[in-house]
């Protein structure tokens, strides 16, 4: 069984490039079959292979022999540990399907707005209908609870968010960060919520201050939906591992 997660974990890692690539561009993601970013030729099926044709090409296309990004493995490598870690502490087959699916959403969700400031409404939209599902399937008498939660923290954000574009006279956040912040709160809750807004911070910082000194830029955007992201996984992940309990209900 932990072969079957490990290979399923880069199967669909390798689906998860195809959203990172093919979203920001508003292309289909099912047609056509996988190309060269270059020099849009079909990939063979045999040179798309997840993690393995990577380091069989040497990192290199096949077909013009252009550097192949390195995000791809990486991507591959991550959904392949995300899938391995749901087969070791999450108990039920419910929680590991809502847990990838929102996993692999919020992986995609970083690399998007990381690369392009691009945060795709319908990646919310999933990570909002699988927690409304987990919790009408298997959790309902929390549900209020979470609702109000999602409610707080996405109202007090779109309320900075618009005092703060208003006074600096330019836009300081996105609104597909607001819901992001929404979806993530109604899924693990208010204090879930308030930590994931702490460690996207502490993570921006962090980046910010990479970047100032690796950088002569004056004006430093910053991709918050990256962030934030990153701090839902990590948090939900630590949470489970260490068998921290944050809820208030």
């Amino acid at each position: 069984m932990l072969i079957l997660f490990t290979v399923l974990g880069l199967i669909f890692g390798s689906f998860l490039n195809v959203l990172i690539h093919r979203l920001p561009l508003n292309q289909s993601i099912i047609f056509p079959s996988s190309y060269c970013p270059y020099c849009q030729k079909k990939i063979n099926w045999f040179h798309n292979i997840p993690l393995l044709s990577f380091f069989f090409l040497k990192g290199a296309s096949s077909c013009c022999n252009k550097k192949i990004s390195i995000r791809y493995p990486i991507v591959e490598l991550i959904s392949s540990t995300l899938w391995i870690w749901s087969y070791y502490y999450l108990n039920t087959a419910i929680d590991q399907a809502i847990f990838l699916i929102i996993g692999s959403c919020l992986l995609t969700i970083f690399f998007t707005d990381l690369n392009h400031f691009f945060i795709s409404f319908e990646l919310n939209l999933i990570i909002f209908i699988s927690s409304l599902s987990y919790f009408l399937i298997n959790d309902l008498g929390n549900i209020k609870y979470h609702f109000l939660s999602m409610f707080l923290l996405s109202f007090y954000f779109l309320i900075l968010m618009l005092l703060s574009s208003y006074l600096l006279k330019k836009d300081t956040m996105g609104y597909g960060d607001i819901i992001l912040i929404a979806v993530v709160t109604f899924w693990l809750g208010l204090v879930d919520g308030l930590l994931i807004i702490f460690f996207a911070s502490l993570f921006s910082i962090i980046h910010w201050l990479i970047l100032k000194f690796s950088s002569n830029k004056k004006d430093i955007i910053l991709p918050f939906g990256s962030t934030i992201s990153l701090a839902t996984i990590l948090i939900f992940v630590l949470k489970h591992t260490l068998q921290i309990e944050t809820n208030l209900f």
